[in-house]
This record gives structure tokens, sequence and C-alpha cells, in this order.
């Protein structure tokens, strides 16, 4: 895929065999840090993230001519050694390179960003999803951003109105039916 100016993508990734990617706290905190470090130097919007044990996903904005896959590649290149380093490991750590899937018009956008956010429940990782740590749920709960793009926040939603519509689709148990796959596949342009 070659990503483009001025468009979201979801982009998802796995670990090989469906096996972990993050082993402790700490890890998780060490590729947050290097997003938190890396991703305005090239020019990404981080709007939504989760990161669960052996995948991830990631709503992104490029706002710029720089592809978001230089960014990944710095990002997870120097993940993946980190992690090699650390547990006395060798080789590749995911499945595949990360998969992007472009979001087409403003209601894939909310769903996914939804999607993300409820993937702790989704996985029985949470029953509430404000508890896991390792998303972005709670920078929208209390309105800090801190890293963040609050571009959605912005485009789609008053103060509260994010907290009301996540809150309809975790009760509904939406996460249920939806998949990167299927939020793409209905949500398309045709």
């Amino acid at each position: 895929m070659i990503y483009q100016k001025d468009n979201f993508y979801h982009v998802y990734n796995r670990g090989c065999n469906k096996e972990d990617i993050f082993f402790d706290g700490s890890d998780y905190q060490k590729l947050l840090q290097k997003m938190k470090k890396t991703h305005s130097y090239y020019g990404v919007e981080i709007l939504a993230y989760c990161l669960m044990p052996n995948h991830y996903h990631f709503l992104l904005f490029q706002p710029s001519d720089i592809p978001i896959f230089k960014w990944l590649k710095v990002l997870f290149s120097g993940y993946v050694q980190y992690i090699n380093q650390k547990y006395h490991r060798s080789g590749t750590l995911f499945e595949r390179s990360a998969v992007p899937k472009i979001i087409t018009n403003n209601n894939y956008v909310i769903q996914a960003c939804h999607y993300i956010h409820s993937n702790p429940i989704k996985h029985g990782f949470a029953s509430d999803a404000y508890d896991w740590q390792y998303s972005s749920l709670n920078y929208y709960h209390e309105h800090n951003f801190e890293f963040l793009s609050d571009r959605l926040i912005k485009l789609f939603f008053t103060d509260f109105s994010y907290k009301v519509g996540f809150a309809e689709y975790v009760n509904n148990k939406f996460y249920n039916d939806d998949t990167p796959e299927k939020l793409s596949s209905e949500n398309s342009c045709t």
C-alpha cells in the first residue's frame, strides 16, 4: 500500500505464530516511549492505539508527504532489537509487515477508534476498557492528549460525545462483530 498525505490509516500487526510481542510492563513502556519520541519527527499523528500482549492496533493520520511506513520501520525495528537483546533471542518478532487499512470515510474513522479502544474487552484482558493501561482510551476520557493528536475530537466529537459513543459501542458489543477487514469492507467508498 502506498501511504498518502491527508489520509487516516488503521494499522495493526501481531506476533509470529500469534505469540506475545510484549512480555512484561517494561516492554509496553519501551514501545510507548519510542512512539512519543519519534512520531513527530516523521510527521505522524497518533490518534488512537492499543497494545495487547500479542498484537497492536494504531489509528494514524499522515499530514505530510513522509509515508507512515518510515516511522513504523524505525519504531518496530528498534523495538525488535530491544526485545531480542533483553530476552536473548534472535530473528523476527512479527508475523509480517504492519497491515495498513486506509480509512475512506468518517464512519470508519469513528468505528476504528472504538474498535481499537475495545480490544482489551474483545480479547478478554479487561472487563472494562478503561482498566487497560496500554491504550489511548484514558487520554480521550480525561481529555488530556499528551502525545496524541486531538484531530478526531476536533473533527467528530464534542467534549463528552466520544465517551457516550464508545459506551454505546461497548454496551452493544459491536466489537464482537467488527474486525479490521470487516470495518474496511463495510465502509469503503464503492
